[in-house]
């Protein structure tokens, strides 16, 4: 498997300086420095390059409620599982919302996975959710998006993870700062502890807002603080607002006490970049969805 860092100059990574470039069988996937210097932490944000799905999902995708054939998604999924060492994948059904939920193996957790994993899995395709909390080995979280915002969190001391969706409507719910305050509910983590990367996203550059985005945003006081909105004049001579997204969620960690230091960005528009990822709001309907996970092996 190879790896280089990202940064300018690099003619397929000319963005996201503090991510590493990798490439296993198929697929391409990003790492956020701090978090792949972390010794059996498991961790992979997938461009859209490789895979085996066919136009409009040409690539990787693993949305398997888009329309792509679910027997390309599955081999897609069967790619992501190998460049993460082959943890299988969770997760659950996101609703863009503010729900965390803790995603624990069951009591016979050291039983091979054979045993555990469909049930559980199955179980939690029932479950809706925007943020999953974990600290079993065995496993890795994973989602798929388009424009969302992944976070994925770190804690050394207690060695717990999360993975968090962000959509505009999680942001405004303060979906990420909810996330840092369950770790810390349930496992102990400490905001100051925690090492945070925020993966691609749809940026101020490309997402208008919406009079029911901005009024979401005003009913939540943390999301309205650290909402990044850009004020821009429209064709129309009136002043539009434009959101950055992945930047709302790195203000709503530092809000919430993760140290700025501790945060990675991966610095990439989806809207932007759908040479690398799929984007909900810029590409033609339909299209694909690139996945996201962290997990710790056993």
């Amino acid at each position: 498997m190879g790896a280089r860092r990202a940064g300018r100059g690099d003619d397929t990574m000319e963005r996201g300086e503090a991510v590493i470039q990798r490439r296993a069988e198929r697929c391409e996937y990003l790492q956020f420095e701090r978090l792949a210097a972390v010794p059996g932490l498991v961790h992979a944000v997938f461009t859209r390059r490789g895979g085996y799905s066919s136009p409009p999902y040409q690539g990787l995708n693993l949305g398997g409620v888009v329309g792509d054939d679910r027997a390309m998604v599955r081999r897609n999924r069967e790619l992501v599982i190998g460049a993460l060492d082959g943890l299988p994948l969770l997760g659950t059904r996101t609703v863009h919302g503010e729900a965390v939920t803790v995603i624990e193996r069951p009591a016979s957790w050291e039983a091979p996975a054979a045993e555990w994993y469909e049930p559980l899995r199955q179980r939690l395709l029932q479950t809706q959710a925007d943020a999953m909390i974990a600290d079993q080995p065995g496993f890795a979280l994973c989602w798929a998006f388009a424009d969302c915002a992944p976070i994925l969190l770190y804690d050394p001391i207690h060695r717990t993870f999360a993975l968090v969706h962000a959509g505009w409507r999680g942001t405004a719910a303060a979906i990420a700062a909810r996330a840092v305050a369950a770790m810390g509910e349930r496992f102990g983590s400490r905001p100051r502890d925690l090492l945070a990367g925020v993966g691609p996203a749809i940026g101020a550059c490309c997402y208008e807002m919406r009079e029911g985005a901005r009024l979401a945003f005003a009913g939540d006081t943390l999301a309205a603080a650290c909402a990044h909105i850009e004020q821009r004049p429209g064709t129309d001579g009136t002043l539009h607002r434009y959101l950055d997204v992945a930047a709302s969620n790195v203000a709503q960690l530092r809000a919430a006490g993760v140290p700025g230091a501790n945060i990675e960005t991966a610095d990439y528009c989806t809207g932007c970049r759908t040479d690398l990822f799929y984007s909900h709001r810029i590409e033609p309907e339909p299209t694909g969805r690139f996945a996201v996970a962290i997990g710790r092996r056993e």
